[in-house]
């Protein structure tokens, strides 16, 4: 990924809810071979926030 993505709850400005469980930021994009599909995961529990992505090619040739 080359692009940072803002998140819509910040710990600092704007914290989860108490109700947030996980929040996921899926972006497809295509590629010369196919389609790269991305996610982005923010996992809340009390204060904590953990923070990940994975990302998966779909070739389409």
């Amino acid at each position: 990924m080359t692009a940072h993505h803002t998140f819509l709850y910040n710990n600092k400005t704007n914290p989860a809810p108490n109700g947030v469980l996980k929040q996921e930021l899926v972006t497809l994009e295509k590629t010369p071979d196919g389609i790269r599909t991305t996610r982005l995961k923010r996992r809340f529990s009390g204060e904590a926030v953990n923070s990940g992505f994975e990302s998966e090619p779909i070739s389409l040739t």
